[in-house]
């Protein structure tokens, strides 16, 4: 376990370098909440956002779908330590509809511009899930999202949690039950692009390795 007091924030899971500012945490949560891509759309997206260079290469990067996606919660959500329930049936947070709230929430409460800042996932995500809710709108917005009206609420405080919810409440996400001729061909070609990454770089370690030789050779 990572100790913010103790440790570097990490830039590596299992030796692989990945790219861990904020921005990139939003655009995954973005994309797993998106309903249009499939499965494989959405893990080629991922995997370019975690382990793409400044020029566009890609490095190395988890060779399976599953040691991808374990990568992918490892920065997600390694930051947390509670044992809390998470109660998915409901979005009660979205990065696109909340963003001037946390944007003007961080510059209130931190003093920090979430538009040219340069910070880690993790940190941001600790400063965000403990702004003071006194000061937060977003805090604010996301009790209102996750209210319920007690069994001895009024006609008035049920009302007002009503309107609380019109206005604020996220719109519940579709669900794909079964993949469409689309989707399985994307499947089909995230595979054929895996294997083509493995396969490139294996020629790459073929090719270093021969010149290798021809160097010792002339030694």
């Amino acid at each position: 376990m990572n100790n913010v007091f103790l440790d570097e924030l990490p830039i590596k899971w299992n030796g692989y370098e990945v790219n861990t500012w904020f921005q990139i945490g939003i655009q995954i949560q973005l994309l797993q909440d998106d309903t249009e891509l499939s499965t494989a759309e959405k893990s080629e997206l991922m995997l370019q956002l975690l382990f793409c260079d400044e020029d566009g290469s890609i490095r190395e990067f988890p060779r399976t779908n599953e040691e991808l996606q374990e990568c992918i919660t490892w920065f997600m959500s390694g930051w947390h330590h509670d044992n809390v329930k998470i109660d998915n049936q409901k979005k009660v947070m979205d990065f696109d509809v909340d963003q001037w709230r946390i944007y003007a929430d961080f510059l209130q409460i931190y003093h920090i511009d979430l538009n040219t800042v340069d910070m880690h996932w993790w940190m941001f995500c600790g400063l965000l899930w403990n702004m003071p809710r006194e000061q937060s709108s977003f805090m604010q917005v996301l009790e209102i999202r996750q209210k319920k009206p007690h069994k001895n609420a009024s006609a008035e405080e049920r009302k007002a949690i009503e309107l609380g919810h019109k206005i604020y409440d996220l719109k519940k996400p579709e669900v794909h039950k079964e993949y469409s001729t689309e989707e399985k061909k994307a499947i089909d070609d995230y595979d054929r692009w895996m294997e083509e990454q493995k396969q490139k770089e294996q020629q790459k370690k073929e090719i270093e390795s021969e010149a290798l030789k021809e160097f010792n050779k002339l030694r």
